[in-house]
């Protein structure tokens, strides 16, 4: 049995000021929350919250079914004492539709009275079921206080893994030598 790991800071999004943000590839614009740390999209007349921040993982994991992948996490606190914060942990897939988290693990805490920004670290390792799916290569991390209703932070990495061993796969074939006998 392998363990795979995966490092994920919560707090290392890019703090941005309230106001509007124009995206370079769709043209779409969001506005940004700065107080609430929310991101926001124009629909219908009507601002929507977006859920989770979402940008390109910095490295890429490979795992195969039985494998475990430990995804650990980072947060700073301020505000105060929680008793059971969630913090979520899932791999999943993503279409047009959205991400849909195929295996999920939740670690609860409480969370002391913070004056200042407090760094808390969490870690959580999933097992990659049996039918797990090629399309499973998203990760997404999440950490709300109270209730599943309550405001959340969290981020999702896109194509953080590869599935590997779903398919049979040869590569690199070569004829090594040949000689008269």
């Amino acid at each position: 049995m392998t363990i795979k790991t995966l490092e994920l800071s919560l707090g290392s999004i890019v703090e941005y000021q309230t106001g509007w943000y124009r995206d370079p590839t769709t043209g779409q614009y969001y506005y940004y929350d700065g107080e609430n740390k929310k991101w926001y999209i124009l629909a219908a007349g009507v601002l929507q919250p977006l859920a989770i921040a979402e940008q390109s993982a910095p490295k890429t994991v490979s795992v195969k079914a039985g494998d475990n992948l430990k995804i650990s996490i980072s947060y700073k606190y301020t505000g105060p004492a929680i008793t059971g914060a969630e913090q979520y942990f899932s791999i999943g897939s993503k279409d047009i539709f959205g991400y849909h988290p195929k295996v999920e693990g939740v670690v609860s805490r409480n969370l002391p009275v913070c004056g200042t920004a407090t760094l808390f670290t969490a870690e959580r390792t999933l097992v990659i079921p049996a039918d797990v799916g090629e399309d499973w290569q998203h990760i997404e991390c999440k950490v709300w206080h109270g209730t599943p209703d309550a405001p959340e932070t969290g981020l999702r990495y896109i194509n953080a893994l590869t599935i590997v061993g779903i398919e049979a796969n040869i590569t690199v074939f070569t004829i090594v030598d040949y000689v008269k006998v």
